[in-house]
């Protein structure tokens, strides 16, 4: 019997991280506890669970890398059951993400769901289109229907169709040379607009890769960075200018606040 569960995650923006906390609120209903592991943020586990739920975004096709080496280095191989979900801006879930699922698979680990859950855009400003208001708060109203289908399907052993034996190298491919190109990306695209600046340094904390550097309103990249966006998403003035211009910065906050708006 399950009892306790680990949705261990990596966010960048916000929106992996609301899926988790949605995963938290149903599970609880079946009277299970699920503890919520920022993997920016603990570097361990410490504890054991009956079963985990693993989530991240999809960076140029795969789930980020600082993920994958957490759960090398600190899942056990087990035969315990897992979730593993993607958040993407599209709503299609493409079967060939299978990467961290080979992963865990190689442990001894059951997957028993691995899926993608749709949210809101958050990489406009080099490609695709921000989401309107109302795009954005219809997608975040769908989420806990999906989630809600998930734990539904996880506890009636509805599995997904998982071919472990379909190649992922070209995905791999992708995304090795997006982390190349990634590495400068901050330092090439992003400054500061000291004005707005109000030296929090929420940017240089909450950055996973210690990619930044904030010292009396004066910001520093450097060369690790991974693209996850969290800094310029993140500040509460949107002193981070890209291409030294405003940028109107996603925050998942301002819209969970109109919960009025949800579908139940």
């Amino acid at each position: 019997m399950l009892k306790t569960g680990a949705a261990i995650f990596f966010s960048g923006t916000g929106n992996t991280k609301h899926v988790a906390k949605l995963f938290k609120e149903r599970f609880k209903e079946e009277g299970i506890n699920i503890e919520l592991i920022d993997i920016a943020k603990k570097d361990k586990l410490e504890k054991d669970y009956d079963f985990y739920i693993f989530g991240g975004p999809i960076h140029a096709e795969m789930i980020p890398k600082i993920l994958t080496d957490w759960v090398s280095k600190n899942i056990l191989n087990s035969s315990k059951k897992c979730i593993v979900y993607h958040t993407l801006a599209g709503g299609k879930h493409i079967p060939g993400r299978i990467y961290l699922a080979k992963l865990l698979h190689k442990k001894g680990l059951d997957v028993v769901i691995n899926t993608s859950v749709q949210m809101p855009n958050n990489y406009y400003h080099k490609f695709f289109n921000k989401n309107t208001d109302e795009e954005i708060i219809d997608i975040l109203s769908n989420s806990p229907i999906k989630v809600d289908n998930i734990v539904k399907d996880f506890l009636n052993d509805n599995r997904s169709d998982i071919k472990y034996k379909k190649s992922t190298v070209g995905f791999k491919l992708v995304y090795d040379s997006f982390l190349i190109y990634a590495k400068k990306y901050a330092k090439r695209n992003f400054s500061l607009d000291k004005s707005k600046c109000i030296n929090c340094k929420i940017c240089e904390h909450e950055c996973p890769t210690k990619n930044i550097s904030m010292n009396d309103k004066n910001i520093e990249f450097y060369d690790r960075c991974i693209g996850c966006e969290k800094c310029i998403h993140r500040c509460p003035t949107d002193a981070i200018l890209y291409k030294n211009k405003p940028f109107d910065s996603y925050k998942i906050e301002r819209y969970l606040d109109k919960e009025k708006f949800y579908k139940k």
